[in-house]
Order: structure tokens, then C-alpha cells, then sequence
């Protein structure tokens, strides 16, 4: 046994380098597997305590009209509703910028705000702002804030506030963008919390509730699925409630304008009866008047003087009374507009993942992570287990020998095989172990930092997860033990006087090249050697195309990955979207406001170009799914002129689209996720849940966002109405951000305008998205280079520890040493490059399949690589043959030739 440790021990430190290979090997596929599997869950995690810990909100009720009590009781009574908690917000402006602040009254029990530094309001005065603030800001400072629009009254008490804390919020989880507000620019520029004291109404206009019913954690299909299907059984309630709120107010509005209306009418027969006796009356009087003052008549003169200032004091109140039936018109033409303006009030309940952005987009961020970790470690731990394999067998084969001996010094079976169960079973726990840190530590924290550069989270929850170490260790074991066991149990067979003769050399055959005999005739000795020797080690010829293909196709997808993903931005904005923004507008406000609003546009000198269009915030959902598709519809007033905003284009031909009476025109992406072609149906809803059947007449190219197309003829027979013109897209002559943003702003300070939506928040979202992809590709890429590296290093050993009496003949004969080491290069070279061309096809079939599980839900990318990426890729590897060369030239220089040429009989 003393002898069998002995070898044991021997075996390890002469073949160092084959076990730090292999154990790499083995780590590197260990390291992804379980990095990228358990990136996903540990994210989720970390956000579901965080969720748990402040309470977040399942739903959000939100009226664009104060909440009444009769309102707040019927949502009290909701069966489905554990917690509900009232609160009020309202969009301001900082005052001396154009800097959007959402203010909200300070949650107690649900989504409860996170102080980062100092405290709560504590009374109407105080005011805690956005942790995101806290740069420009500091604590005991006063801001001041002004309403939003230009004739609106501000909702709070007071325009000055005291900073007294700065605070994160579940609700607001994102710090590049917080949310879109109708003030300002169209974007938040942060939150802020102040006591319920501070609003002028006692009425509020929002509430945040906590479902009954509800299981499963935050992310999980059993909690989203069941959230979504309450908020929608409840929105179906709320609607009708809705109805009858606006039943009421227009019975209401009704009645006060048919009451004003009497009194008008009446008053004004009355007044004009009244101005016409009063008229005749100061007629008679001033005659009269005249008359007396020629016959200088005093004492008639003071008796038509005090009848006159008589007359006057009728004058004023018939002039008063005119100013009060004015004032009564004005009225009814206030109510007359705030009846047409009823079909705008609203009241509607959204889940996490429709209210809350940064919820939604976290979770789609830690699922692009789920889909790389289904695909990427496959290859890795692929190439792992055939090189690993591969050289395990070979280790056998070289202890040939020393086991005939051992077995015929009386050692058994077990005893003998002992040794290279503990090699393979150390290589296979070296890289478990090591993989297994390295993947749950080290790939965590760096994805994590790199997708959670732009949330609120700061820590990563870090977890064992002990299935995944227990697969990948099973798998190195597949790949080391199994191997080993395998060649040893097949040599063991062998009787111990034949398995202690070197094993006879494979038999030669002619290869297909000498039948050529025109080429072959002209080929040298070494590159007929050459020639042979690929065929006559079939195995290692495998592995070499193999090992070397899967680590190009690796690196090539890595590099791809990035590139399709910023082509997203110059495709979409630079050849499909070629406007700057939409301006939208309430076409149900006062024909003066509207106005004003279109002139706002139509009047502007930044201005290059504009059209009006109808424009609408729309969804659809998918059957058995609780994610929703947010699309923007819109209706071009002159289907003509949109083509100089949008190209739409057919997404497989690449030719121009024409606007349809029967159908609507979709985004690529849209119809993909609907899984219709055209000639379909799928169905869209407004914010209501308020359904619409619409056919698809064609499919439009399109990287970001949803997007339904129809002309005005199609849309009057989905709605049932003609579409009211309530938008423009704009072009600027001058778009850079600072423009684009003063305009906005000066837009939105209109009393009748809705939203700007920018075309450059849509870039700096998917920017944001590509750019956290990116730290995650430079990962892959550095992983699969290391794995191209060592590939490359442990098949060339094998392949120069299988031939080293073959090199020691050559070196005897006095071959040069650039010539002994090309005897070995030459066939790694050919192999080399056999690898780079296969890998080259699986590079690009891999990278088309990762572009489908990888994109966000709302960007659609071409799976098409750039030359400038499998160049890189093509380089990498080559490189990284040539340093193998160098490090393998100094073990072939360096082969001791009288003992490798030893006769072993």
C-alpha cells in the first residue's frame, strides 16, 4: 500500500501541469454553470426581502379626480383588498428650472419609504426628497416649488419646504429614470414626501393596496399570475364604478347647467326689459331736463336732477346684474367644458409590473440572465468533458506499464486502479470547489454591479444553492472518473506479462491525400507525416476541432452579443424613428387652451417640421402569461407625411408599407410576442381594460417598443368613432438634449397638454440595458478565451506526451529544432484552424439562438455578426495557439532522448 501512495503522490507532482489544466478546465465550466444559474434566483432574492422588509405595494389605484367617500368606502369594501392606505400626489416644478418633482404624502404602512439620511416630516413645512437629490441638495436647506402649468393652482399649501431627510423608495427603484410626469420635460427629476397636512384637499387621489389571496414570492409565476388576474377582475369593477361617478357629475353638471341656463335666459329678458324702460325713461328725462333749464325753472331743474341720480342707481344694478349673468355664462361654459371632459376621468388599478417600472425592469434584467445561464455553460462544460476525458484516458495509457507491474507484483484490480480514481476524483474536487467560490461569489457581484449600476439596490444576497454545486461536481466526475475508470478497467483485463509491453502502435492505412497522386508526389516528407499522422489519431484530431471550435464559437457569440444589441440604438433611431418627440394635447380641454397648445408647435421657430396625429397609451396581453406589452397607437392625419417621421417597412422584403382600410399595420416584436403573422387578429386594450379586435395587414420593422398603425378609416371602425387629431411629431432644427428639453417643457407648461414622450429617453433606456449586457459579455468572452487557452495547451501536451520517442528519433537524426517543434505545430496548426473555420458556423447558428431568449421584451435585434467579430475572435485563438507553441517548445527542446528511446523490453 506504501507503494501505491508512493505512485500516488509521484504521479502528482511529475504531471502538474496535466492537473492544473484539467482542474481548469473543469473550474471554468463549473464557474459559468453556476454563475449565470445562480446570478437570477440570488438577484430575485435580494429584492424580495427588500420588497418584503418595506412592504411593497401589490396594486396602485390611481384617479385623475379627487377620491370622495363614497369612493374611498366602496374601495374599502373590495373583498380582495388585505391593506389599503389613501395617500396624495401631484406633480410640481422646482422653481428657476424646469425639473419635474413628484411630491406624495409619507406611506405607513405600504411601499414605506427608506431613509437614507436624516428623518420623516414631522409637520406641513418639512419635506424628504429622492436619495438622488442628494448632490444637488442638502439637509436644512429650502426648496421651493411652483405648480405646473401655468394657470394651475398648486395642491400643496405652501411653495416653500424645509429638507429635513433624503429616502429610496420600492416605487422608485430605478436612478436614470424615475418615471414620466406631464410637467417639466416629460421626465422626473426625483420624489419627494410630505405630510398628509401639506395638501390643500382632504380628499386624496391615489391608493396603494395589499392583495388577499396572494402567495409565492416576488418574480415567482404563482404571485404574478395570481396579482394580474385580481387586478384585472378589479379593474372590470372599477370601471363600472367609474361610470357611475361620471353618470353623477354629468346628472350634476346637467342640472346646473339647465339651472344657470333658466336663470340666464330669464334674467336676461328681465335686464333687457328693464335697459329698455330705463332707456326710454332717461330719454323722457333728458328732454324734460332740457326743456326746464331754457325756461329756467329751478325748482323743475333739482325735481329732474334727483329723478336722474334715481335713474342712475338703476343704471348700476342693471349693471351689476349684467356682470352677474356674465358671470353665470362663464359658468356654464366651465361646466359645459368639464362635461366634455368627463370621458377623461379615470380610475385604474395597476400591478407591480404596470405601475412600477424599475420592478419590471429588474426582474426582465435577472431573467436575461436565466436564459444565459440555460445556453452558455452547455458549450463550456461540452468542451470541458471531451478534453477532460481525453486526457484522463491518456494518463492511463501512460501508466501502461507501471500497472502491468503492479499487477504482477501480486497488487489487485482495486489497488492498482486506486491511483487514478484519487487523480480524477482530486481533479474533478480541485475545479468544483474552485468553480464553485468563483461562481458564487465572484460572477454574482459583477453581474449584479454591473445591472444594478442604475437601481437603488446595493448589496447582493448571497446564496449557496447546493443543487448546482452538487450537478456540476457530478458532471467533473462524469468527466475525469468515469474516463480513468474506464481505460483502467479495460487495461486491467489484460494479463499482466502483455500489459507490461508498450502497447503496439496504431496501424498505418493509406489516407485518401496519396491516392492524389499528382499532390502527394509533391509533398514533403514532414508534410506527409504530417498528413498521416491527422488521420491516424482520429480521437485527438476530434478533440482538437472540437475544443477549439466551441471556444471560437464562444468568443465570436460573446463579441456578437454586443454588437447586435448597439445596433438597436442606429437602427431605430437613425433609419426608422427620424423625429425628435410627440407633443401630446387634450383635445377635450377649451378651444382657447387647445389652441394655445397647438401654437405652442405649429407657431415655434425651433421647429423644422411637424404632422398631427392621433396618439394613445394601449396594452395587450398574452394567453396564460402576466406580462403585459405596453404599445403606443397611432393615427396619422395624412397617412402620406408619416413616412418623413417613421419608416415603415415590410419586415421580411424591406419595402414600403401602405396603410390599409381592413387592417392595421404592427412592430415586428409585437406580433412575434402575439405569435400572429398577417392576416391575424390580436386584440389591444386601453388603460380601462376596454378590448378592441384589430387585424394585422402588415408587419413592420421595428427594434424599440410596441407599435399599432392605423389609418383614420380603420380606426373609426375598430373604436366605433372618428380619431381626434390630440398630437404632432416634431422635428427639430436643432436636436440636442438642452433643446429638446426647453422645448418640452415650454410644451407641457400649456394648460391642454398631456405628455411629451422624447425619442432620447427611449436611447438612454436601451443604452442603459446595453451597457449592463456589456459587463456581463466581457465576462463570457474573458471565460471563453481562458477556455480556448487551456484547450489548446492540454490537447498539444497530450500531444507531445504521446510522441515523445517519436521527437527523440527525429532530434537523433539531426533534425533541426524548428523543425522538430513544426512536426508536432504543423498538424496543431491545421487542427487549429479546422476549429476556427467549424467554429465559425456554430458561432454564428449559437449567436441567432441567444438573440432570441436575450433582448428586452420591447427591443427586437438583427442576429447578424460584423467581420470585425469573427476577426477578433479568429485572432484571439490564433494567439493563443502561438503562446502554447512557445510554452510547448521548451518541453520538446528539453525531451531527453536517450531515455525516451530506451527499449522497454
Amino acid at each position: 500500500m506504501k507503494t501505491i501512495n508512493k505512485n500516488i503522490r509521484r504521479e502528482f507532482k511529475m504531471s502538474i501541469g496535466r492537473f492544473l489544466s484539467v482542474s481548469a478546465l473543469l473550474m471554468l465550466g463549473v464557474f459559468v454553470l453556476i454563475g449565470l444559474n445562480v446570478t437570477g434566483p440570488n438577484m430575485r432574492q435580494t429584492a424580495q426581502k427588500y420588497y418584503e422588509k418595506e412592504n411593497l405595494a401589490d396594486a396602485k389605484i390611481t384617479s385623475t379626480i379627487a377620491l370622495n367617500q363614497a369612493d374611498q368606502q366602496y374601495l374599502k369594501k373590495r373583498s380582495q383588498f388585505k391593506t389599503i392606505e389613501f395617500g396624495h400626489t401631484t406633480d410640481v416644478l422646482i422653481k428657476g428650472s424646469n425639473h419635474a418633482l413628484r411630491v406624495e404624502t409619507t406611506p405607513h404602512s405600504l411601499s414605506k419609504l427608506v431613509l437614507t439620511k436624516g428623518h420623516k416630516p414631522a409637520n406641513r413645512h418639512q419635506i424628504v426628497l429622492s436619495d438622488s437629490l442628494r448632490g444637488q441638495y442638502k439637509l436644512n436647506e429650502t426648496i421651493t416649488i411652483k405648480a405646473a402649468k401655468n394657470n394651475h393652482k398648486l395642491a400643496l399649501k405652501q411653495t416653500k419646504f424645509k429638507i429635513v431627510g433624503f429616502a429610496t423608495s420600492t416605487e422608485y427603484l430605478k436612478k436614470d429614470n424615475v418615471g414620466s410626469t406631464t410637467a417639466g420635460s416629460g421626465t422626473l427629476y426625483g420624489f419627494a414626501y410630505v405630510n398628509k397636512q401639506a395638501f390643500s384637499s382632504k380628499e386624496p387621489n391615489v391608493a396603494r393596496v395589499a392583495f388577499k389571496g396572494v402567495s409565492g414570492s416576488a418574480y415567482s409565476d404563482k404571485y404574478e399570475k395570481k396579482a394580474a388576474e385580481i387586478a384585472k377582475s378589479l379593474q372590470k369593477k372599477l370601471n363600472k364604478h367609474n361610470d357611475a361617478r361620471i353618470k353623477t357629475r354629468h346628472k350634476t353638471l346637467n342640472e346646473n347647467i339647465n339651472n344657470a341656463t333658466n336663470k340666464v335666459t330669464t334674467g336676461t329678458v328681465a335686464l333687457k326689459k328693464a335697459s329698455a324702460k330705463l332707456n326710454t325713461t332717461q330719454k323722457k328725462l333728458a328732454t324734460q331736463l332740457t326743456a326746464a333749464k331754457a325756461a329756467n325753472n329751478t325748482g323743475a331743474i333739482v325735481q329732474l336732477q334727483t329723478a336722474q341720480t334715481r335713474l342712475d342707481k338703476q343704471k348700476v344694478k342693471i349693471k351689476t346684474q349684467r356682470k352677474v349673468l356674465n358671470a353665470t355664462k362663464s359658468k356654464i361654459t366651465a361646466a359645459k367644458t368639464s362635461r366634455k371632459q368627463l370621458n377623461d376621468i379615470s380610475l385604474t388599478i395597476q400591478n407591480r409590473n404596470d405601475y412600477n417600472a424599475g420592478y419590471n425592469n429588474y426582474g426582465e434584467d435577472a431573467q436575461r440572465i436565466d436564459a444565459l445561464g440555460k445556453s452558455f455553460p452547455v458549450f463550456f462544460f461540452l468542451i470541458a468533458i471531451l478534453v477532460s476525458f481525453t486526457t484522463m484516458r491518456r494518463m492511463v495509457e501512460e501508466k501502461r506499464i507501471e500497472m502491468g507491474t503492479l499487477r504482477a507484483l501480486g497488487y489487485s484490480k482495486g489497488e492498482v486502479m486506486r491511483e487514478f480514481l484519487v487523480y480524477s476524483i482530486s481533479t474533478a474536487l480541485t475545479g468544483t470547489i474552485l468553480g464553485s467560490l468563483l461562481g458564487l461569489v465572484a460572477l454574482p457581484r459583477i453581474i449584479f454591479r454591473a445591472y444594478t449600476a442604475n437601481f437603488t439596490f446595493t448589496n447582493l444576497l448571497l446564496s449557496l444553492h447546493p443543487g448546482y454545486i452538487i450537478l456540476s461536481f457530478l458532471i467533473a466526475l462524469f468527466s475525469t472518473v468515469l474516463a480513468s475508470w474506464l481505460a483502467a478497467h479495460q487495461a486491467l483485463e489484460t494479463i499482466p506479462a502483455e500489459l507490461m509491453l508498450p502497447k503496439p502502435p496504431a496501424k498505418g492505412s493509406r489516407i485518401l491525400l496519396e491516392k492524389i497522386t499528382p499532390i502527394w508526389r509533391h509533398l514533403s516528407f514532414s508534410h506527409k507525416v504530417t498528413a498521416r499522422n491527422l488521420f491516424r489519431y482520429k480521437g485527438r484530431m476530434l478533440m482538437t476541432v472540437v475544443g477549439v471550435a466551441g471556444a471560437t464559437a464562444l468568443m465570436i457569440t460573446g463579441f456578437g452579443i454586443r454588437d447586435s444589441l448597439n445596433t438597436i440604438v442606429d437602427r431605430q433611431f437613425g433609419q426608422i424613428s427620424q423625429y425628435d418627440l410627440i407633443t401630446a394635447y387634450n383635445p377635450n380641454a377649451t378651444a382657447a387652451n387647445v389652441a394655445k397648445a397647438k401654437k405652442a408647435v405649429t407657431n415655434s421657430d425651433q421647429i423644422q417640421k411637424h404632422a398631427s396625429a392621433y396618439f394613445a397609451d394601449v396594452y395587450a396581453t398574452r394567453k396564460n402569461d402576466y406580462a403585459r406589452e405596453e404599445i403606443s397607437l397611432m393615427v396619422p392625419t395624412k397617412t402620406a407625411t408619416l413616412d418623413q417621421y417613421i419608416k415603415l417597412r415590410n419586415y421580411k422584403t424591406d419595402k414600403k408599407l401602405h396603410f390599409s382600410n381592413s387592417g392595421a399595420i404592427v412592430s415586428e416584436k409585437l406580433a412575434k410576442l402575439q405569435n400572429a403573422t398577417v392576416g391575424d387578429h390580436i386584440v389591444i386594450h386601453d388603460s380601462d381594460g376596454t378590448a378592441h379586435k384589430i387585424k394585422i395587414a402588415g408587419i413592420t420593422t421595428m427594434y424599440a417598443g410596441h407599435y399599432v398603425y392605423m389609418n383614420r378609416a380603420y380606426y373609426a371602425k375598430v373604436y366605433g368613432q372618428s380619431a381626434p387629431d390630440n398630437a404632432y411629431l416634431v422635428k427639430l432644427k436643432h436636436a440636442t438634449n438642452k433643446k429638446i428639453n426647453s422645448f418640452a417643457a415650454n410644451f407641457n407648461h400649456h394648460d391642454a397638454a398631456v405628455e411629451t414622450i422624447q425619442a432620447q429617453e427611449a436611447k438612454t433606456t436601451i443604452t442603459n440595458i446595453l451597457n449592463n449586457l456589456n459587463n456581463l459579455i466581457i465576462v463570457l468572452v474573458l471565460s471563453a478565451s481562458l477556455l480556448s487557452l487551456v484547450v489548446l495547451y492540454t490537447l498539444t501536451n497530450i500531444n507531445v506526451s504521446e510522441r515523445v520517442r517519436e521527437l527523440s528519433t527525429l532530434k537523433v537524426l539531426g533534425f533541426y529544432p524548428r523543425e522538430v517543434l513544426m512536426y508536432i505545430y504543423r498538424e496543431t496548426n491545421l487542427l487549429t484552424g479546422a476549429g476556427i473555420i467549424v467554429g465559425i458556423g456554430i458561432g454564428y447558428a449559437f449567436h441567432a439562438y441567444i438573440m432570441e431568449l436575450l433582448p428586452p421584451a420591447t427591443a427586437m435585434v438583427a442576429p447578424g455578426l460584423t467581420w470585425l467579430n469573427v476577426l477578433i475572435s479568429v485572432v484571439l485563438t490564433i494567439i493563443f495557439s502561438l503562446l502554447v507553441m512557445i510554452m510547448m517548445n521548451h518541453k520538446i527542446q528539453s525531451v531527453d532522448m536517450l531515455e525516451a528511446l530506451k527499449s522497454v523490453d
